[in-house]
């Protein structure tokens, strides 16, 4: 897992395929931007807004066809990362929603905040949109890059 500010994405390019192509699109629709999914030639990023809910609910996810690149524009939330040999899958790998989902320890877990990104690859398994007291609100833009793309 990557997590760093946004002004750094750009030294990221060699470790995420077409993350250029990813950035360019998300810069094309900021303004107009509703909630929803958003397609483009090399994958497709989703806009979010909501609260976070507790650390102690719900299970971690991990992909297997995309990396996971969630940048947060406004608000915060906490996350958990645990590796995914270290996770115990609860249920199976599902290829429509790219997503198995696992217990683990939440030991591992950072705040992040407005102007931060993270990067999830398939072998981090992680828990977004948490928190481990007071609850947050967010907004933040998930960006999906096909694993293995030139």
């Amino acid at each position: 897992m990557i997590v760093d500010k946004i002004k750094n994405i750009e030294l990221y390019k060699s470790m995420i395929p077409n993350l250029n192509k990813g950035l360019e699109a998300i810069q094309e629709q900021m303004g107009k931007m509703e909630t929803g999914r958003y397609e483009f030639d090399g994958g497709f990023f989703m806009v979010q807004k909501g609260e976070s809910k507790p650390m102690a609910e719900g299970l971690f996810e991990a992909h297997r066809k995309f990396i996971d690149i969630q940048i947060v524009v406004a608000g915060d939330e906490e996350i958990a990362w645990a590796e995914l040999g270290d996770s115990t899958e609860k249920t199976p790998y599902d290829e429509v929603k790219d997503a198995a989902y696992y217990e683990a320890s939440e030991k591992n877990s950072l705040y992040v905040s407005e102007g931060m990104f993270y990067v999830a690859f398939p072998h981090d398994a992680h828990k977004a949109i948490r928190h481990t007291s007071n609850s947050h609100k967010f907004e933040k833009i998930v960006l999906k890059m096909p694993v293995g793309q030139k």
